[in-house]
């Protein structure tokens, strides 16, 4: 609904990373906006994804060493990484080849950072807005539901101490990029003409009700989890090599 989108605010990325500039941040996502800011404020970052040609796109960036790898079977030696980042996609690594070789990987105090942005729907008008296009379409504008993921973190036996931080971003929209965004879902588009121009003028309705001619802004919600690695509870010990490096926070 804006031209830019949410921003990831600063304060909550330098929570994630541990308010430091020298760490080294294994980031399991292969999309360059966050690893391409945590590089820059002095981290080495390593990027870990799936697809060999979005990995590619991160060659060139500074700072940042992308690998196309799973994360089921991470391919880093034991106690290599400070920090293990996982942004909208700890859903995917729930299961215990993904969490155990995060905890693996984690040298001695480091941590696993999980985080979720998703659409704060407990404005009123937000709400009479999903209304409006679930009249049309019943799944229309579905939240993102993995930020319910990070409770399987919580208490988990590879890491038993955990920190939460929540974060709300406020995204301008406006009346044109709205009606685009309800004009632009297929249910809508498959209407009749007239049904389509009652569903795009009910949307400048919400609208023009809500901003009273001032700006609209988009409410967000940023969950953040910091989950300290424990190795005292794997299975398999893990052997420290001479240059790993104990964290003291």
């Amino acid at each position: 609904m804006s031209s830019s989108g949410p921003r990831f605010p600063a304060q909550a990325l330098s929570w994630l990373t541990g308010d430091r500039t020298d760490n080294r941040v294994l980031t399991l996502s292969n999309t360059a906006g966050l690893p391409r800011r945590i590089a820059a404020s002095g981290n080495r970052v390593w990027c870990i994804g799936h697809d060999p040609d979005q990995v590619r796109r991160l060659t060139d960036v500074p700072g940042v060493d992308p690998l196309a790898a799973t994360t089921a079977a991470l391919p880093f030696d034991a106690c290599q990484f400070d920090v293990v980042l996982a942004h909208q996609m700890l859903h995917l690594l729930t299961e215990k080849p993904h969490v155990s070789e995060m905890a693996r990987v984690l040298r001695p105090g480091g941590w696993v950072s999980a985080s979720y942005l998703v659409r704060d729907d407990s404005v009123p008008w937000v709400r009479r807005l999903i209304a409006l296009m679930r009249s049309v379409d019943p799944t229309a504008m579905s939240a993102d539901l993995g930020v319910g993921s990070i409770e399987t973190l919580i208490d988990h036996k590879y890491f038993p101490r955990c920190e939460q931080r929540d974060f709300r971003i406020w995204v301008p929209a406006t009346r044109t990029a709205l009606i685009a965004m309800a004009a632009a879902l297929p249910a809508v588009a498959e209407l009749a003409e007239r049904d389509r121009q009652r569903i795009l003028h009910g949307v400048g309705a919400i609208y023009d009700g809500a901003s009273a001619g001032g700006e609209l802004r988009l409410p967000y919600h940023l969950t953040c989890l910091r989950a300290y690695v424990d190795h005292a509870e794997m299975t398999t010990p893990i052997q420290l090599g001479e240059d790993a490096l104990i964290i003291h926070l």
